[in-house]
């Protein structure tokens, strides 16, 4: 009987156990964690068979290994690995965002005849820990895995096998190829964000009108900035290289709108938005990127009492879940926005379809 065992059980670690056990009832699931909390919590929502307080000891009975751990930590326990007892034809995965300093150890790992593939489950959500796992948080998502040594072409087959009652989108990539590309996609956007966030501080502590005006737009395009710090400094450390050549282009695509502005340029100014506008509009509307997505609902109301409770009421009454409702605007005599959001695109659909006849503009 196969046993997979799973090195770390938060949200992402207890999602993916959730959902290979649920797909495969005679498959062992055994997990360790370092906070033996999270185990306690899994083991009592059926998310694992067994518990292990030890790491050697799963280890040495798993078939099929999963680290759900910070990309640093499961370094480490990458490099301890050689030393213990394993299974002949070990397999090998791990969840994290950098890949580059995980697949350093697949060459050593292969000598001793385990095999390992990187994993990247690309979702999320704006909670953490085992008892918010969701069996279904990776359906539609990119999932990419990676392997750069040839001989570990049957152990990736098995693991795109394992991964296919996750409903992710798989992707095969090298790990410089996958470090680079989310480094454009994430990592960089992580960091601009919170160099925005900066800025507007900056100018807060001269006019205290910025932060109040920062309540709307400016807080959703700077969302991402809200992060866990320790992940980002972590996640930007490991991906340094891929980061800082980003951030240069960056830096000088700055400088050229600077210049198109000092030289007054209307005609590259226009280009300017126009081509970023018509890229921008072109990307996916719909499934899951590097990103955390957000599925919102804007809603104009008038400042009328009961007028929130009666959409409440009708998305409650078709079954509808929201995350967050946020006013965005409210004054005496005119219309306000109500920003709803919701947990995925499809219950964002159907409060749409709800709404439509109740006395709203909505967009």
């Amino acid at each position: 009987m196969t046993e997979i065992f799973f090195v770390g059980l938060g949200l992402i670690g207890g999602s993916l156990a959730s959902n290979l056990k649920d797909a495969n009832p005679d498959m062992i699931v055994s997990a360790y964690d370092a906070d033996p909390k999270q185990l306690e919590r899994a083991q009592s929502i059926g998310i694992i068979d067994k518990a292990v307080d030890d790491f050697r000891k799963g280890a040495k009975q798993a078939d099929i290994m999963v680290f759900a751990t910070p990309v640093q930590t499961t370094v480490k326990y990458l490099a301890a690995l050689p030393t213990l007892q394993t299974k002949p034809g070990l397999i090998v995965t791990d969840t994290g965002s950098t890949k580059s300093t995980i697949q350093a150890h697949e060459a050593n790992l292969l000598q001793h005849d385990i095999h390992l593939i990187g994993g990247h489950p690309m979702a999320g959500s704006h909670k953490s820990g085992v008892l918010n796992a969701k069996k279904h948080l990776f359906e539609n998502a990119y999932y990419i895995l990676v392997h750069d040594l040839p001989e570990n072409a049957d152990a990736h087959a098995r693991i795109a096998q394992l991964l296919e009652s996750t409903r992710a989108k798989l992707i095969q990539m090298t790990a410089d190829a996958h470090d680079r590309v989310v480094g454009i996609v994430s990592h960089a956007p992580h960091l601009i964000a919170s160099s925005l966030v900066s800025l507007n501080a900056h100018y807060a502590s001269e006019a205290p009108l910025v932060q109040a005006l920062a309540a709307g737009g400016f807080r959703d395009i700077t969302r991402i900035a809200s992060s866990n710090p320790e992940m980002w400094r972590d996640i930007s450390l490991e991906n340094k290289t891929h980061i800082l050549n980003i951030m240069k282009q960056f830096q000088a695509q700055l400088t050229d709108v600077i210049h198109t502005l000092e030289t007054e340029n209307e005609t590259d100014l226009y280009d300017f938005f126009a081509e970023n506008k018509a890229y921008r509009d072109a990307l996916p509307i719909r499934g899951k990127g590097a990103l955390t997505s957000t599925y919102d609902l804007y809603v104009d109301i008038p400042d009328k009492a009961g007028t929130i409770s009666q959409i409440t009421d009708i998305l409650s009454s078709h079954n509808i879940s929201i995350r967050n409702l946020r006013i965005l605007e409210l004054r005496e005599d005119i219309y306000g926005a109500l920003r709803i959001s919701f947990k995925n695109p499809d219950d964002r659909d159907r409060g749409r379809t709800a709404l439509k006849d109740f006395d709203t503009y909505i967009e």
